[in-house]
């Protein structure tokens, strides 16, 4: 379902922008950006970017939990959850116009603003301090990416999991177990022991 995005709704969306670096651009920079974007609606297991296909849109996320997969051989892998606040599009397309390498898809009902590339570089030309705000939130995504990669994947699953339960509680609590233990590189069946040991010990 598309919907255009009403001015009622950009004071949430800028207070979840805000979070994301610590400050936003002025001079209406980020509402003549959202003013471009039009809601989309996903439920439960909607792909938002298809893989193998190319989409060069930008999407913030306005409420629910995206998940970015890929095929590590035949099986599927869940490499990384994107909540409220989040901008994100396919790298490849949008910069390269190339087919997606990885799938984009709602782990819960989701709501995204979708703002088309043009209008995007558009805005980005006529409002200079927005463009350095995205070239930090761009060296953010950077930063993540390495403390992900220090946080998420060193450590046994118990003590990754432990992480995730007092950083990210919104995808413990509203995340399918079977892509929360493909996230964590275990099984299902290992997850549910690790939430029992770790209910046992609160």
């Amino acid at each position: 379902m598309l919907t255009v995005f009403r001015m009622s709704k950009f004071s949430e969306l800028r207070v979840l922008l805000e979070k994301e670096l610590g400050y936003l651009p002025g001079g209406g920079a980020i509402d003549a950006l959202l003013s471009r974007g039009v809601v989309k609606r996903y439920s439960r297991g909607d792909a938002v970017i298809a893989e193998g296909t190319t989409c060069s849109d930008i999407f913030i996320i306005c409420s629910g939990i995206t998940r970015f997969v890929d095929m590590n051989g035949d099986r599927e892998r869940t490499f990384a959850f994107a909540l409220s606040g989040t901008i994100f599009a396919s790298k490849y397309s949008f910069v390269m116009d190339m087919p997606s390498y990885y799938r984009v898809e709602a782990c819960c009902d989701t709501e995204l603003l979708c703002i088309r590339k043009a209008d995007f570089w558009e805005v980005m030309g006529e409002h200079h301090e927005l463009a350095l705000w995205m070239l930090h939130y761009a060296y953010g995504e950077l930063f993540f990416q390495e403390h992900k990669n220090a946080m998420v994947h060193n450590g046994s699953a118990s003590e990754r999991y432990r992480r995730m339960l007092g950083d990210r509680t919104e995808i413990v609590e509203k995340v399918p177990q079977k892509i929360i233990a493909s996230y964590l590189g275990v099984t299902p069946e290992y997850l549910s022991k690790l939430k029992r040991e770790f209910l046992k010990g609160e």
